[in-house]
């Protein structure tokens, strides 16, 4: 009863940013659909499980044909979408209950996020602060944008998981907290190894401290050893097999595990039995190291560049430079960069190097340096990497909070009243500098529309539109990626590609039919069986085909210059631009 009487404030301010969430996104939550590619496949994945597909087959059928598509993410995220589908299907049917999923899923990630931010937090501060800085969780946009409702894909409970390692690491009891913190590394990275670069922050900084504290070594232990048996469960569980011969490069893999595992032997009983010698421990890091990357580059020798190292060039030059969410922050425009680094990220920096400055008593030193170590490398991380500043933000609500309080503290005690309300009202821009910056942008800044966000484009691009499209007889449609999923979603109908890397040669084929010459594009459409082109003017993607092959396929369609084997399709009420392939033979216009 305690328990829950301490966690009232946080329940309470949870629900009601859940309301207000749910007002803010109401148009999404009508659609019925997610806010990106990535939800609206994740949606797709879940149905094709719903409806029969085996748990441990993720293949995406409807894309790539004839060869389909296999998909990196495992099934994990889909339970509790599932669960809570199933539990309301009975009640109010499969549509409504296939929305509220969605709705209830992220809120739910969102109270957890916010209760393990409150749970950090006290760590490091008063309990005052901690329940303030669960607040100001819902102030961080690169947060908000990753865990709202609609919002399903795994990026939520990434941030999560970040948090749930972070809190591991001030728990007292060294064995247990090694035993969570390994779990909780090994989720992430079954989920997604984007998460890798900050579970080596956390192991370096184990690493370091039992080079010359012996005692910690009991932690580092704990969280090799639980990390390693729950990676193998997890990806058996995920993968119902284990053949060294399947090496993606993209997800936890045998020759992953099999490397740690051989690191492991080694450094396991050096950590449990060797003295208190550091040239000895250091050098037991590197004995331990050497076969762990032989048995990786022996197994995966094409995954030592990176996760797209094996990637089609073609689809790294037209696409994958294109995601912008995947590069460093400087090839962000700036009211993104103001957005993604101003609230918790700038004034959690500000707040930590003032904290470091003025050394406050009150403040445990070695739990504000776990806390200020784990903020500065993720702060680094997303710096490189744009998604990865929902992290840090993540990270960096602790710092806000004592900010925001110590400025309401200092406003309060401003005797004059104007002064007074003025001040207080001006904590407003600690809390949410990048939005209000942003809305300065907007309001001096130029209001011309880009073609691809114009009204015409929007029509063209909605799902109605789409929808439209089970007019058409059953087919394969070649379609801009980001159309694919939704195409999934609202019909039958299968599509070459989608914006997802592992089907990266059907990615390519749909690059090169758009930018080859007609002649050229045509065998390559009968390969794949295309039977429809279906396009909106205006498209971002489109636009770099157009503008980089002038001759190809997509700058003629664009310029209404039609082969005499595509056929012009016109669906009532429908802003989409549709072509037929017509079979060999046979007239343009039956």
């Amino acid at each position: 009863m305690e328990r829950l009487r301490g966690n009232l404030p946080i329940l309470l301010i949870w629900l009601a940013v859940c309301a207000l969430l749910v007002l803010i996104t109401r148009s999404q939550i009508m659609s019925g659909f997610g806010w990106d590619p990535d939800d609206q496949l994740r949606m797709v994945q879940l149905r094709d499980w719903l409806n029969g597909q085996g748990w441990f087959d993720t293949t995406q059928y409807r894309i790539g044909e004839p060869d389909s598509q296999p998909m990196h993410w495992p099934r994990w995220i889909e339970l509790p979408l599932a669960l809570v589908f199933l539990l309301l299907k009975p009640l109010v049917g499969a549509a409504t209950a296939e929305t509220a999923a969605m709705v209830i899923v992220p809120l739910v990630t969102l109270g957890i996020a916010m209760w393990l931010v409150a749970k950090i937090t006290e760590q490091v501060f008063d309990r005052p602060i901690a329940i303030l800085a669960a607040t100001l969780t819902a102030t961080a946009v690169p947060i908000v944008a990753q865990i709202r409702p609609m919002r399903v894909d795994h990026h939520g409970w990434q941030i999560v998981l970040a948090l749930a390692a972070l809190w591991t690491m001030f728990w007292p009891d060294k064995r247990k907290g090694g035993i969570a913190l390994g779990v909780a590394l090994a989720l992430w990275l079954s989920i997604s190894l984007e998460g890798l670069p900050i579970s080596a922050a956390f192991i370096v900084l184990l690493v370091w401290r039992w080079l010359f504290r012996t005692e910690e070594g009991v932690r580092l232990f704990w969280t090799l050893l639980s990390f390693l048996i729950a990676s193998f469960l997890l990806y058996l569980g995920s993968q119902g097999w284990f053949d060294i011969a399947i090496s993606y490069c993209d997800a936890l893999s045998p020759a992953h595990l099999l490397a740690c595992a051989a690191g492991a032997a080694i450094i396991l009983p050096a950590i449990k039995w060797l003295p208190a010698n550091i040239p000895l421990r250091v050098a037991s890091l590197a004995v331990a190291g050497l076969p762990a990357l032989a048995i990786f580059y022996a197994l995966a020798p094409q995954c030592v560049g990176g996760a797209f190292n094996t990637m089609d060039p073609l689809v790294r030059e037209y696409w994958l430079v294109n995601v912008l969410e995947g590069l460093p922050i400087w090839y962000q425009n700036g009211k993104t960069m103001v957005t993604l680094l101003g609230g918790s990220i700038i004034v959690g920096l500000g707040s930590l190097i003032y904290i470091v400055w003025t050394r406050p008593d009150r403040i445990d030193g070695s739990k504000l340096f776990i806390l200020g170590y784990a903020f500065l490398w993720a702060l680094l991380l997303s710096l490189f990497v744009q998604r990865a500043t929902a992290v840090a933000a993540a990270f960096a609500l602790p710092f806000l909070g004592w900010a925001v309080h110590r400025a309401f503290v200092w406003a309060r005690g401003i005797k004059r009243v104007p002064a007074r309300i003025f001040a207080t009202a001006a904590v407003v821009l600690l809390i949410m500098p990048g939005p209000l910056a942003v809305a300065l942008f907007n309001g001096v800044g130029d209001d011309e529309q880009k073609p691809e966000n114009s009204p015409e484009n929007a029509m063209c691009r909605s799902d109605e539109s789409l929808a439209r499209l089970n007019a058409l007889p059953r087919s394969n449609i070649l379609a801009p990626f980001d159309f694919g999923p939704r195409i999934l979603l609202l019909t039958p109908h299968s599509v070459l590609a989608t914006s997802h890397h592992r089907n990266d040669q059907a990615m390519g084929d749909q690059i090169r039919i758009f930018t080859a010459s007609p002649d050229e594009a045509r065998p390559l459409m009968e390969a794949h069986n295309i039977r429809y082109i279906v396009t909106c003017d205006g498209e971002a993607e489109l636009g770099i085909y157009a503008k980089k092959h002038p001759d190809g396929l997509w700058a003629g369609l664009a310029k209404d210059e039609k082969p005499d084997w595509l056929q012009s399709v016109h669906i009532r009420d429908n802003g989409l631009r549709i072509w037929r392939v017509t079979a060999k033979g046979l007239p343009n216009d039956i």
